[in-house]
């Protein structure tokens, strides 16, 4: 949302710089999750598979958008599936923590 209103190289890279350093900050947290909600032995294949999987995703939505925008000639349907797929990682996430509360009690 914070590249909507602007259309400047200037802005562009600077709100490139805050996502960044808030992607930074979300990564490294995936050790932490796994160290809490998974059992030691397996921490190292998981975090490995964790982060794979997020390369992987964050490679495969810039390609679709850009496969998405070449086809439509519009960034709309490309935010569009940006946001869909955001509400199913969202899902998964209610999912998984209301598993786990489920599980603690």
């Amino acid at each position: 949302m914070l590249y909507l209103p602007f259309d400047g190289l200037a802005s562009l890279y600077t709100v490139s710089f805050i996502f960044g350093l808030a992607q930074g900050g979300i990564v490294p947290s995936y050790a932490i999750i796994v160290r809490e909600y998974l059992p030691a032995h397996e921490a190292g294949q998981r975090v490995g598979l964790i982060i794979m999987a997020t390369v992987i995703g964050m490679a495969f939505g810039g390609w679709i958008s850009g496969w998405i925008y070449d086809l439509t000639q519009s960034y709309e349907a490309a935010f569009l599936n940006g946001f869909a797929f955001n509400l199913l990682n969202i899902t998964v996430m209610a999912m998984i923590l209301w598993r786990s509360r489920l599980v603690a009690a």
